[in-house]
């Protein structure tokens, strides 16, 4: 990774149409490089995300990694006019090989895209996931929400142990690859809808036939739950929540407005995902 990065910058220091975007401005063509490995894989993804498209502008970029880095297994340009500075494009462009890249959480293969949520750390991604099972203490007959479920990880890893999960997210990319992951696995008992957690809830747009939960897992982004959604939860009426963040500030202001509607804290454990840093993971039980 760090050698990608210098090479990287060599080439775009000798290439002026390779112009870094400035965020104040507006003005620029690269916006971010983005790499995704596969550690049980060995698959790597490199990721340039752009203001524009212009494939011949990153021509030279393109043709330095692939000839000194014949690692490379997928390489894509995600392009993002907006001015919002995030690495994550309203479309993408496959310049070689794999849209995705693969890789292994236990006995379990996920198909990973670009744009699609995953755990970075890869080891303890399975320890997270194996504390997960152990606050829920599944007896194999319940029915799971699985909230923000990114590319299906969560859900399918705990699929064998319950009757069936469901998996709510909003970005297509991921759902297609959680779709695509659970049939590579054989896993027959998971289902995925598309929704927006701010309000699907709320504006009563759960289709009938789904049933309501016994269990919901909720893992949302650093920004964690939309008050609507949070305010909303217990109407859902599940005898147990499992909270999985990775930023307990926001963690504590949603589990607050859990603990006003009557659920308590049963069981809190901490799982150290990103090393030398001081952010850590936490897993929370709640129930009635």
């Amino acid at each position: 990774g760090n050698r990608i990065l210098s090479v990287s910058r060599e080439v775009c220091l000798q290439n002026p149409q390779l112009r870094p975007y400035d965020s104040k401005t507006h003005i620029g063509f690269l916006r971010f490089l983005m790499l995704r490995f596969g550690f049980n894989t060995n698959d790597l993804m490199v990721n340039i995300v752009t203001s524009y498209n212009d494939i011949n502008k990153l021509s030279p970029l393109i043709d330095a990694l692939l000839k000194n880095f014949p690692e490379i297994t997928s390489m894509v340009n995600n392009v993002n006019t907006r001015k919002a500075d995030v690495a994550f494009g309203e479309y993408e462009t496959l310049l070689y090989g794999d849209p995705f890249i693969r890789e292994k959480l236990g006995k379990l293969t996920f198909e990973i895209s670009a744009n699609s949520f995953f755990q970075t750390n890869t080891f303890q991604g399975e320890v997270l996931y194996e504390e997960v099972l152990r606050l829920a203490n599944l007896k194999g007959d319940e029915i799971v929400y699985d909230l923000y479920c990114g590319t299906g990880s969560i859900a399918i890893y705990i699929a064998k142990n319950v009757k069936k999960v469901y998996g709510f997210e909003v970005i297509r990319s991921s759902l297609e690859n959680a779709e695509k992951n659970a049939m590579i696995n054989n896993i027959n008992n998971v289902h995925f809808l598309k929704a927006n957690l701010d309000t699907f809830f709320k504006s009563g747009q759960l289709p009938r036939k789904v049933p309501k939960p016994d269990v919901i897992i909720v893992d949302p982004p650093r920004a964690g739950m939309h008050p609507d959604m949070s305010g909303y939860l217990h109407k859902l009426k599940a005898t147990k929540i499992i909270y999985v963040s990775c930023n307990p500030a926001t963690q504590a202001r949603d589990i607050q407005i859990l603990s006003d509607s009557g659920y308590i804290i049963n069981n809190s454990t901490m799982v150290d995902m990103f090393p030398h840093t001081p952010h850590i993971e936490t897993v929370m039980l709640l129930s009635k």
